[in-house]
């Protein structure tokens, strides 16, 4: 009795494949759609401003903190709206005062923090052995009109002095957070520690 040549199973999946090949091609489609969908909703939003910034802010990365904020925005908020009062005509009054801020007056403000930054996490390094912001928990989210956002977190900011006579920082607040378009427009993050 002649034995059948063994066929690998590479070979017989290609076979199916090549006889199947719409189901194989709708589901190549299909995962393509689940893999992209996931992306999308899974990252961005409001909470990944603050966690970048937050990130940025561990890493001693100004770049990284600049990143996270959207400095036209903020110039157009600049303490001009109540969060708790926020109204259609507010936005829109927003959005026209977002699209006149001078696009060098942005560039000032980016280049300004970031070097403002750049020497208080020098300055950090020669006050203490480490330092780090932890998000203890977001508190809230809330949408307050199209892609704009409150989002409160509890930050957490420890730090451990180089000097023994220097006191040692544990510290956690309730900390404002207004994102547009997935970029910190405003926070008092920088007035609460």
């Amino acid at each position: 009795m002649e034995e059948e040549p063994k066929v690998n199973f590479i070979s017989k999946a290609l076979v199916w494949i090549k006889s199947h090949i719409a189901i194989t091609v709708a589901i190549a489609v299909a995962l393509i759609v689940v893999i992209v969908l996931i992306c999308v909703f899974a990252g961005g939003g409001p909470k990944s401003a603050v966690k970048g910034f937050i990130s940025g802010m561990n890493k001693k990365k100004a770049a990284k903190v600049v990143d996270n904020m959207d400095f036209a925005g903020s110039s157009a908020w600049s303490y001009t709206y109540d969060i708790d009062d926020f109204s259609e005509d507010d936005y829109d009054e927003f959005i026209d005062k977002y699209e006149d801020v001078d696009k060098d007056e942005i560039k000032e403000q980016e280049e300004s923090l970031e070097s403002t930054l750049e020497d208080g996490f020098d300055a950090l390094d020669d006050e203490y052995k480490s330092y780090k912001f932890k998000i203890e928990e977001f508190k809230s989210s809330e949408k307050i009109a199209k892609d704009l956002y409150v989002v409160e977190a509890k930050i957490a900011l420890s730090a451990k002095p180089e000097d023994e006579d220097t006191d040692e920082i544990d510290e956690s607040d309730i900390i404002t957070f207004i994102v547009y378009k997935d970029r910190i427009i405003n926070s008092d993050i920088f007035y609460a520690f």
